[in-house]
């Protein structure tokens, strides 16, 4: 699956995900691209133990939870990271906007439910 500059992955087996990695980095080398290892993360998702891979010698970091577009995936299966994670966006929200929205007394009730849906849930529901 590739986005925008980036590419993930996927394999059920440690095997599996080393010939892929193997075959990328094989692939890049061809077309005169290279991947930044530093950059470059493994996540294993419901495994009894982290997965082992590497490019031309270099072990990749594996981590617990990864951020992407927004979105927070964890190597727990949980999605208690994302929720907690848009919930701390929405507040972050609401307090900027206490001055200028919800404690404007000229904006009636009706702008400021719109202002709600538009910014508040927007961010909760992305």
């Amino acid at each position: 699956m590739l986005f925008a500059d980036d590419a993930a992955l996927t394999s059920h087996t440690e095997d599996g995900l080393q010939q892929l990695i193997s075959r990328l980095a094989h692939t890049c080398r061809e077309f005169g691209l290279t991947i930044s290892l530093k950059k470059t993360n493994i996540m294993a998702q419901g495994a009894d133990s982290p997965p082992n891979a590497a490019v031309d010698g270099y072990d990749l970091e594996v981590v617990e939870n990864f951020t992407y577009l927004v979105s927070t995936i964890s190597s727990s299966l949980s999605i208690d990271t994302e929720i907690n994670s848009r919930i701390a966006k929405a507040v972050a929200v609401m307090a900027r906007l206490n001055k200028r929205v919800w404690n404007n007394p000229s904006l009636t009730e009706k702008t400021k439910l719109r202002v709600y849906q538009a910014c508040v849930l927007s961010t909760l529901l992305y």
